[in-house]
């Protein structure tokens, strides 16, 4: 994952095995210093055909969700909203990967698990960095996005905090005015807990017929339970290609990164200026599983009350994954 210097996350501070907000470092010292948030990373079929799920969902290895693109729809998107609550996570070992190997005319099969010391999950919307195309051929390089994060070590320490963030730049840890934007640490961050009912939405507000041209956006989030709100405009030159709303494994300069158990996790989306719903459909939707086996898979959109609102839910078996029931 290619990043910019910067505004960026901490540097390291390892508690119970969790990579932690710390001091800021010029130098990433461990695996996951760099936790950032990607854009979406396909799978394919053995033809090179998009790898799809049983609802027709696109494969890929870090995005679970929903979105709405710009090649099916026409549309130039300048605006998205959501609401969420924010999952609790716990850690669970990553199921095991099994090779068979014939040694000395003996067949045999051999199951093991990686050895992860921490996971992680992120619950977001953005606009931007999703596929420019049907076949996904290209991947839209532009992407601004807020959302929490939700993480956990293999002793059970759980670390909670907003973020934005802008590509190629690191996450911005979102804090009181006081300290943003050069909060590193949990210390000074807004508190974020789980069960908390969060709001956020991002909007264009100047230069928006322009795609790809710099333009000033806004950005807001609330967290009604520990009663904060944050809003800042940022200048960004986003391609309006498309608004997605997103379960997410991260990932760090040695790619993604294992996804916590958050269980389940349910967006309500609205897209463009007159916030309205997107329209949901089940080509629009993203079925995740990540190089650990680790697999986050969305409901079909609510139909009412709360026209696409939807669901998507955790799981470890990359072979049978169960059906996520709608909100």
């Amino acid at each position: 994952m290619s990043r910019q210097s910067g505004k960026r996350l901490a540097g390291v501070i390892v508690a119970a095995g969790l990579i932690m907000l710390g001091a800021r470092s010029g130098r990433p010292e461990q695996l996951g210093t760099d936790l950032g948030h990607a854009r979406i990373s396909v799978h394919r079929s053995e033809d090179g055909s998009l790898k799809r799920g049983p609802r027709n969902e696109v494969e890929t290895s870090n995005w679970s969700g929903y979105a709405v693109a710009n090649f099916s729809s026409g549309q130039a998107y300048t605006s998205a909203q959501a609401s969420w609550s924010v999952p609790k996570v716990s850690y669970r070992t990553p199921p095991p990967v099994c090779h068979t190997m014939t040694i000395r005319g003996f067949t045999r099969q051999i199951c093991t698990s990686a050895n992860v010391q921490a996971e992680y999950s992120s619950s977001w919307l953005g606009i931007g960095g999703y596929c420019e195309n049907a076949g996904c051929s290209a991947v839209d390089n532009t992407l601004i996005q807020l959302g929490t994060e939700q993480d956990v070590s293999s002793r059970g320490a759980t670390q909670y905090y907003a973020w934005i963030e802008m590509l190629p730049n690191y996450p911005i840890v979102i804090s009181p005015p006081s300290s943003y934007p050069n909060c590193d640490s949990l210390s000074c961050a807004y508190k974020v807990a789980p069960g908390d009912a969060i709001t956020a939405s991002l909007s264009c507000e100047s230069n928006c017929n322009n795609p790809g041209q710099t333009q000033s956006w806004y950005l807001t989030m609330s967290d009604t339970t520990q009663k904060w709100t944050f809003s800042t405009t940022v200048s960004y030159a986003s391609t309006l290609l498309s608004a997605e709303w997103i379960q997410e494994a991260p990932s760090s300069s040695a790619g993604v990164l294992p996804l916590a158990d958050f269980v389940t996790a349910t967006f309500d989306p609205t897209v463009n200026a007159a916030g309205s719903a997107p329209n949901l459909a089940a080509a629009d939707a993203m079925l995740m599983v990540d190089p650990y086996g680790e697999t986050s898979s969305p409901s079909p959109p609510e139909t009412s009350p709360n026209l696409d609102a939807f669901t998507t839910c955790w799981g470890n078996n990359p072979n049978s994954i169960a059906n996520c029931p709608a909100p």
